[in-house]
């Protein structure tokens, strides 16, 4: 099963790379600049979930486009045909393929490919997290006021009000926070220690599923804004080294 997660991410990515540059928005889901849908995104799905019902017509599926199959089952796989779709239909290449398999509401295993920048992680639970067949570490760094973060920058309300605690606390001034606008993007470097921290406040299930897992076994903890641990369902994260987490903790708490 998991060598088949694999397959079916990379068949995903190879497809919409093909097309990327040569086509915009297909449509728009609402006023928001970013949510919008491309024909590659639709494509992605339709290679993902077909391949899914055939090969295990008993499993469950989340996926963004199409709603969910068979919810309840065992076995769901959750999928972000192209996370960072707004990226995607601008020709800007911060965008991934996700998916995950969940057992029991327990992510077991999580792919993530990101194909502009022939990057693809994947994630076993209790195996570790990997970058293109190699383990993967979040980063090591101990003093808050000195990191570089990444997660949501909308001006949603819950985001703005992380966003000014946390210039309120950046007393040094030294510390960063910048976003990719695509969860993939954002988690995997935060799993493979290119960004130091990750906090998320907005999104929807197959944002944080196949994210969290990556994160996890890559080192980091990973928890809700009020420091319970993630679990599935949850549509908000916490992600860093112990260390910085504890830190992080002190400004997400009234998020």
């Amino acid at each position: 099963m998991d060598k088949f997660l694999q397959e079916i991410v990379k068949k995903a990515g190879r497809a919409v790379l093909k097309k990327f540059g040569e086509e915009g928005v297909h449509y728009a889901k609402s006023a928001r600049a970013w949510d919008v849908v491309t024909k590659s995104d639709l494509l992605s799905e339709e290679i993902i979930v077909s391949a899914i019902r055939k090969k295990y017509p008993e499993h469950g599926i989340i996926a963004e486009e199409r709603g969910s199959i068979k919810e309840e089952s065992e076995y769901v796989w959750v999928i972000d045909p192209i996370d960072g779709t707004f990226n995607y239909s601008r020709g800007v290449p911060a965008f991934g393929v996700m998916a995950c398999i969940v057992r029991d509401s327990v992510v077991q295993a999580s792919a993530i490919n990101l194909p502009a920048t022939n990057e693809f992680f994947f994630a076993k639970a209790g195996k570790g997290a990997y970058r293109n067949g190699k383990r993967i570490h979040c980063s090591s760094a101990k003093v808050l006021q000195t990191t570089v973060g990444t997660g949501s920058t909308s001006v949603s309300k819950r985001a703005a009000r992380f966003l000014d605690t946390l210039m309120k606390n950046n007393k040094s001034g030294h510390m960063m926070l910048s976003s990719f606008a695509s969860m993939a993007n954002n988690a995997c470097y935060t799993a493979a220690g290119k960004r130091d921290w990750m906090v998320a406040v907005n999104g929807s299930i197959w944002d944080f599923a196949p994210a969290y897992l990556m994160l996890k076994e890559a080192g980091c903890k990973v928890t809700d804004t009020k420091g319970k641990p993630w679990k599935f369902g949850t549509l908000e994260m916490v992600a860093a080294n112990p260390k910085l987490h504890t830190q992080l903790l002190k400004l997400t708490k009234n998020v």
